[in-house]
């Protein structure tokens, strides 16, 4: 049997269970997702996952498929919170909106799995940016744990890739690029728990 059929949907697994526990803190109020960017984090991976099994590319797509339930799970949670439907995104989070729908286009109208990729990427990467600012500024709003499991979903996958192709390995670098910064940023910035007292 070999080894990637075990592991990338252990680190799937693991990316859910992150996903699960941000979620179930969401609806305890003890963290506060942007609802910009897990709304887009759920949108921008569907682009990706559609281009890579448009490539064949197997089991790879799991990670990046789950990478994309997960997000949609902490989104439909959050949805109870008042405070976060009274939420209102500002003119940069409308613009992390606009690629995303871009990405779509872009994988209907040219029907370019590599082009849908790379727009994905950057528009999952603009969604990105408030919760960077957020993790940098308060960084009790957050928790780790979900970002760490990511991580090391996506380090899994890609210790069992066959061949590094784009698309097989480019959502997957990405996004253990992104956790790795959050990570570092909650690290420097928070304590030891990682979770502390939510500001006013």
């Amino acid at each position: 049997m070999q080894l990637s059929l075990f592991v990338v949907p252990t680190g799937a697994v693991l990316n859910l269970c992150g996903s699960g526990v941000y979620a179930l803190r969401t609806l305890r109020g003890s963290v506060r997702p942007n609802p910009v960017t897990w709304l887009l984090w759920a949108l921008a991976p569907s682009v990706a996952f559609a281009a890579q099994v448009a490539r064949h590319v197997g089991l790879p797509a799991l990670t990046t498929l789950s990478v994309g339930l997960g997000p949609l799970l902490v989104f439909l949670c959050a949805l109870s919170r008042p405070g976060f439907r009274s939420t209102r995104p500002n003119p940069t989070e409308l613009c992390c909106v606009v690629l995303s729908l871009g990405a779509l286009a872009g994988w209907w109208i040219t029907t370019d799995p590599n082009t849908a990729l790379a727009l994905s990427i950057l528009a999952d990467g603009c969604a990105a940016v408030p919760t960077l600012v957020k993790c940098y500024r308060h960084p009790e709003t957050e928790d780790r744990t979900v970002y760490g499991l990511r991580a090391l979903s996506a380090a899994l996958t890609l210790a069992t890739l066959p061949a590094w192709t784009f698309t097989a390995a480019g959502f997957s670098c990405y996004l253990l690029t992104l956790c790795g910064t959050l990570l570092t940023l909650l690290c420097r910035r928070s304590g030891p728990s990682g979770i502390g007292a939510l500001p006013p």
